[in-house]
Formats: C-alpha cells, sequence, structure tokens
C-alpha cells in the first residue's frame, strides 16, 4: 500500500515519519556505510527541510517497508546541487516537468513479496506511484541518483534509467544518474515483473504539493 505525504503535512502523520527516517538510518548509515547525517536515530538531511514529496509502502500492518522523496529540479535538489559531478558537462536539470526522486529505500526483510517476482512488492509500488505521481502532475521525466548495485539489480530485470553520464566515484561508491520517462512504457515493465495490479494514490496529498510549487 502507498501513502503520500507532502513535507508540509509531516506532523499529521508523525509515526509514518518516524519510521521513514530510522529506515533511511538503517539503510544509508548502518548498512551501506554511507556519510550520511544521522540526529536522533534519523538520517535526515537538508533536502528534508524543503518539504519534499514523501512517497510511503507500508506493509499489511501500515508499517514503513520502503520510501522515495520527490523534489522539482526547478528548486534545489540532491542531483543538481549535491552531485553535479553526475551530470556531462556541469549542466543542471532544470525544468517544470522533471522531478527528482531521491533517498529509495526498502527494507531488506519483512518486504512481502508477490507470486514470482522478479522485483518486490515495495520497489514495485514505489516504482509505480512515482509513475502515477509523475502523470498526475503532467511531468515528462523524473531523474535519480543511485549506486551500482541497485543499477545492475535494476538492469538485470530491465528496470534501469538511461544514464546521463559517465558514473562517478562518489565516496568510495560508484553512482549514476539516471533519468527515466513518466509513460505507460515504464508503468507496464514494473506491472509485468512485480505483478502487482494497482497502486491507488492520494490525489489530495499530491494536490497540495502542486499547489506549494505553484504558489
Amino acid at each position: 500500500m502507498i501513502t503520500v505525504i507532502p513535507g508540509q503535512w509531516r506532523d499529521q502523520h508523525p509515526d509514518l515519519i518516524d519510521q521513514m527516517h530510522r529506515l533511511r538510518r538503517n539503510v544509508f548509515y548502518e548498512r551501506l556505510k554511507w556519510q550520511v547525517t544521522v540526529i536522533n536515530r534519523w538520517e535526515i538531511d537538508g533536502y528534508d527541510a524543503l518539504d519534499p514529496l514523501y512517497v510511503l509502502s507500508l506493509d499489511d500492518s501500515g508499517h514503513v517497508i520502503g520510501g522515495l522523496r520527490l523534489l522539482p529540479t526547478t528548486g534545489f535538489n540532491m542531483l543538481n546541487d549535491t552531485f553535479p559531478q553526475l551530470l556531462p558537462d556541469g549542466v543542471r536539470i532544470e525544468s517544470p516537468l522533471i522531478w527528482e526522486s531521491s533517498r529509495f529505500t526498502v527494507r531488506m526483510t519483512g518486504d512481502m513479496k508477490v507470486d514470482g517476482p522478479t522485483i518486490s512488492r515495495a520497489t514495485a509500488e514505489l516504482g509505480l506511484a512515482l509513475n502515477e505521481i509523475g502523470k498526475a502532475v503532467a511531468l515528462t521525466h523524473i531523474v535519480t541518483v543511485y549506486d551500482r548495485a541497485m543499477h545492475r539489480m535494476l538492469t538485470r530485470c530491465g528496470c534501469a534509467g538511461e544514464p546521463l553520464g559517465p558514473s562517478q566515484c562518489i565516496g568510495g561508491v560508484e553512482t549514476y544518474a539516471v533519468i527515466y520517462e513518466v509513460g505507460p512504457e515504464w508503468d507496464q515493465r514494473v506491472r509485468h515483473l512485480a505483478g502487482v495490479a494497482d497502486v491507488p494514490l492520494e490525489h489530495s496529498a499530491i494536490e497540495a504539493m502542486r499547489a506549494r510549487l505553484a504558489s
């Protein structure tokens, strides 16, 4: 199940926000050993202060098993402002039609599976939700940054994004910037791989994000 929380609504969902930040700490700081900031058991950074749109995958008990955040590329974001070396010739990706997905996280244990999936349910739900949100706000593309392990896994199952430039070693990790085209091809590919039929979205939350950007 997917739930969508605009950053300005975080106080209405304190338990889910707490679980998300703790999951990010478990994955990025404890398991992957990335150089990230941990405060009061949360992995958190300056981009969380920009009121991103949080997209969370929940299990049947309502616990967070995966998540990501979305920010428009017309403002500060990780690709342009933290990892600009991943972009060819220093060109910034700045368009109202392109948003950035970051801090993609899936719990290693307890993630539900569907019959014979190639990718996990949480990964599939988040991927489908990205596409649905993109369509809802009339995006053409979504960009993201991920490491070699994620790129290899997504390449094997045919879900890797198109690299924007050559990979770079950042903090000892081979890192890619990639772009996805929003549309039916992405949707069909993920549904075929995971067997997930539908991902209902809370459009009021998406509209709140769009209204904030327009103000």
